[in-house]
């Protein structure tokens, strides 16, 4: 049987929007009520956070002054992750298309993601189909009261801590959207995917080396179908 080990957000889950409106709102809580300001377009600043670009710049493009960033910063750091702004995340096209497929192979597939419990619970009360997906033995997150700020490092010792609950699997994959996704497996020995559709472009994804770079879940499974078969 095929482990398929999927993170949440990026993979299955638009994380665009939220962030989207709370750099705008964060915008109006920092400006003066006459300042001038240049508010990026949804898809250019999605395209700077996907190239991580730092907050400090984007304040700085947004026509923010060099004063106004460190609260700038401090809002995103405070809001971005509230439960009450998660009602703006969306499944990603063709994600629950690719999961129920792969279960329909007979695959075991699970969620590893750094998301905290109460934050992914609310997703899934909003999306109550992922909770037959990821029944609660196959979910792995991180407990409410951590402190979620080393994803690179922290990633890879949720993922040892999920695997070593789980019985071992001859065939495994990873399927991320982030450079802490790709260390997470190959720190493990997983061939992993790197997708397309979350907060990071090609090229930072590149330079970590995954196995495979596709667009997006879909093409993942896919993919492993290929894999598997061949």
């Amino acid at each position: 049987m095929v482990r398929l080990i999927s993170d949440f957000d990026g993979v299955v889950v638009d994380l665009s929007e939220r962030y989207y409106r709370v750099y705008r709102w964060r915008l109006t809580q920092v400006a003066e009520p006459e300042q001038a300001l240049s508010p990026l377009t949804k898809e250019e600043f999605w395209a700077l956070k996907r190239q991580k670009t730092s907050q400090t710049d984007i304040g700085l493009r947004s026509g923010l002054r060099e004063d106004q960033l460190p609260e700038f910063k401090q809002l995103r750091d405070d809001h971005v992750h509230r439960l009450e702004n998660m009602v703006h995340d969306r499944l990603i096209e063709g994600s629950l298309e690719a999961l129920t497929t792969a279960q329909s192979l007979g695959w075991e597939v699970m969620t590893v993601t750094m998301r905290r419990y109460s934050e992914l619970d609310k997703i899934l009360q909003l999306h109550p189909v992922l909770q037959d997906i990821f029944p609660g033995d196959r979910r792995f997150c991180l407990p409410d009261t951590t402190d979620r700020n080393q994803d690179f490092y922290q990633k890879p010792l949720l993922m040892g801590e999920s695997l070593a609950r789980l019985r071992p699997k001859a065939t495994t994959w990873m399927v991320g959207d982030t450079e802490a996704d790709i260390r997470s497996a190959q720190s493990h020995n997983i061939p992993v995917i790197a997708v397309l559709s979350g907060i990071r472009d090609r090229q930072l994804l590149a330079a970590h080396k995954p196995d495979f770079i596709v667009e997006n879940l879909w093409e993942a499974v896919q993919l492993i179908r290929e894999q598997v078969a061949g």
